[in-house]
């Protein structure tokens, strides 16, 4: 579990994972290039570690590498609750 939470500790991955979840298709990897303002390599990577945790799939497709998230509304909970222990630890300290 703690390799869940660290993957989770990345900012760019959290912006594909979220980007992932808005899009109804499997995407090309090189479509996120926008997403994270990076090259394809370090999304490549990133892609990886979100699927060795199983938050996402991938597939090749000739030359393309699709990705998508197969289970959105577990990943949505995940996250929710994930953002929902961070806020309440933060308010926790604060006090």
């Amino acid at each position: 579990m703690h390799r869940l939470f660290k993957v989770l500790g990345s900012k760019q991955r959290m912006k594909i994972l979220k980007h992932l979840l808005t899009v109804d298709e499997p995407i090309c990897y090189c479509e996120l290039e926008g997403v994270i303002d990076r090259d394809r390599s370090v999304i490549y990577r990133h892609l990886k570690k979100l699927e060795s945790v199983g938050l996402l799939e991938t597939r090749r497709a000739g030359k393309r590498v699709e990705c998508w998230v197969d289970e959105k509304d577990k990943v949505r909970n995940l996250l929710t609750i994930a953002n929902s222990i961070t806020n309440q630890e933060v308010s926790a300290v604060e006090s």
